[in-house]
């Protein structure tokens, strides 16, 4: 069984609805709708507009917050591996096989990262390794990106709250999900497929704001330690100060 694991807001149900394909007895969707009030839980029930879809359990969450979200959706998931995805991405017609055939030749592997396109075919967030992952290497990786086998293991493995769309630091949360795997001695590796397509943003390379650089730089002291984190950090501002300034201007 696969888990496809989605987080969204109450007005983003309907792309929920949108994006999820036909049934499939091996797979279901999670879908956590965080920081839902009882208005909006009511209102949900009584339009129940994914009654027909068994294979589809809403969960409201009073917490706001994505890492919340999927935090959840992996103590929730009942499947054998999960996809982690959102409300605004066209799911490939053999996302599942992929899945599924991609574990049963690597093994070894507890989580997988896969390719994704813009909806003209252009890859996006081009992968840092073609093989195995590194602490590097998950440095470029995005939620959508990731399926990982699930198990007592690792559904231990969590993601940070400090870190996150909707916390007041609100990126590079996945790679310090996935550091959680590398440093607990797990191994994950790039599969050169695409998995599903998705809409082109620019945000999540932005230097804008001190939140965006303060979460790179938690970011990096989870990832790397305190002390070689900072000097990463410090590395990373030199290396992007042009970008940094056109961001800022």
């Amino acid at each position: 069984m696969l888990s496809v694991l989605i987080s969204c807001l109450y007005n983003r149900l309907d792309g929920v609805y949108s994006m999820v394909l036909p049934v499939n007895n091996n797979v279901e969707y999670i879908v956590i709708v965080q920081g839902a009030n009882n208005e909006e839980v009511f209102k949900f029930n009584e339009l129940n507009f994914f009654s027909e879809r068994n294979d589809i359990k809403v969960i409201f969450d009073n917490n706001v917050g994505v890492t919340f979200s999927r935090n959840k959706a992996i103590d929730i998931a009942t499947g054998d591996m999960a996809l982690f995805t959102d409300d605004d991405v066209t799911l490939e017609s053999d996302f599942f096989e992929l899945v599924l055939k991609s574990f049963s030749d690597l093994p070894e592997c507890d989580f997988l990262t896969f390719n994704i396109e813009s909806p003209d075919g252009d890859l996006l967030k081009p992968p840092l390794c073609d093989s195995f992952h590194n602490l590097r290497s998950i440095l470029g990786v995005g939620t959508i990106q990731i399926a990982i086998r699930l198990n007592d293991a690792t559904k231990r493995i969590k993601f940070p709250l400090d870190l996150g769309a909707g916390s007041k630091y609100p990126n590079c949360d996945e790679p310090v999900y996935l550091s959680k795997f590398i440093k607990s001695g797990k191994v994950g590796a790039h599969i050169n497929k695409t998995i599903c397509k998705h809409p082109v943003e620019s945000s999540g390379n932005s230097l804008r704001g001190f939140p965006s650089l303060m979460s790179r730089f938690i970011a990096f002291r989870y990832i790397f330690g305190h002390f070689f984190g900072s000097f990463i950090f410090i590395v990373f501002i030199l290396k992007n100060i042009k970008k940094f300034s056109l961001d800022h201007n």
